[in-house]
């Protein structure tokens, strides 16, 4: 049996989460609206456990999603400073389990007193545990005619999907050069 966990995917990533859907036996499908989500395939929704949860208190999100661990597959979309957050829910992966990550363009910053970016300290600390398979995705831009262009929810999770296939420690969707052209 497989056990997918899908936090924060109901929007951009929906058809990302879908493709895990696919793969997996059992879902948990996490999101402040997941109660009213749906692939529109009953096939799929009924490998679902939605929960409904703000991670904003995190030991009560957490203790929601225990009892569902451990995942072979997680797809997350978390807000960058979540550190603590993140850091749990890679206890929850099972051995031999993938961990996608998908963070926005700005996680690669380094801080502006020259401290480590969001998307480099998660890929250090996830080196660090070896029974993990980890697939950082960063999210960039489209350039193109003299024009930027944030990336579409099409081309979102299909990075998305391609690391959960031919998973890379680090992909970048789109582009994040040069990045004083990215949109505004």
């Amino acid at each position: 049996m497989t056990a997918a966990l899908l936090l924060g995917t109901t929007g951009m990533l929906a058809a990302a989460a879908r493709h895990a859907a696919l793969q997996a036996d059992d879902c948990v499908l996490v999101s402040r609206n997941a109660g009213a989500f749906s692939f529109g395939d009953a096939a799929l929704d009924a490998k679902l456990t939605r929960l409904s949860l703000s991670y904003d208190d995190e030991a009560a999100f957490l203790e929601a999603l225990a009892p569902h661990a451990p995942f072979d597959l997680a797809l997350t979309w978390i807000r960058p400073r979540a550190e603590l957050l993140r850091a749990a829910l890679d206890a929850l992966i099972a051995p031999g389990g993938l961990l996608v990550e998908v963070m926005g363009s700005r996680s690669i910053l380094t801080g502006s007193n020259g401290e480590p970016s969001i998307a480099s300290l998660r890929a250090d600390a996830l080196a660090l545990q070896p029974d993990i398979a980890y697939a950082q995705l960063v999210l960039g831009f489209m350039r193109g005619n003299g024009a930027s262009r944030w990336l579409n929810h099409d081309e979102i999770s299909a990075a998305a999907i391609a690391q959960i296939e031919a998973p890379q420690a680090r992909r970048i969707a789109g582009t994040l050069e040069p990045w004083d052209e990215r949109p505004r």
